[in-house]
């Protein structure tokens, strides 16, 4: 299985949401899936992003902050 990878889309416009996918593929799948009746506005706003945004937090399995490692995830 490859590394899943990270995407961000905006829906409605100016609204950031993020989703880790294995594949391109699998995030137009869901955003089908999510917004039947307006897919057509949400996919162009779909972008692949190196790293999850700074505001992004990893937990661990406690619910703790994992340590940002300073590089792309």
């Amino acid at each position: 299985m490859t590394e899943p990878r990270k995407f961000r889309y905006e829906f409605p416009p100016m609204e950031p949401h993020f989703v880790e996918a294995p594949s391109p593929k699998a995030v137009v799948a869901y955003i089908r899936r999510t917004y039947p009746h307006n897919f057509d506005d949400v996919l162009p706003t779909v972008v692949e992003i190196p790293r999850w945004p700074e505001f992004w937090k990893v937990l661990d399995e406690r619910g703790r902050a994992l340590p940002w490692a300073g590089g792309p995830d």
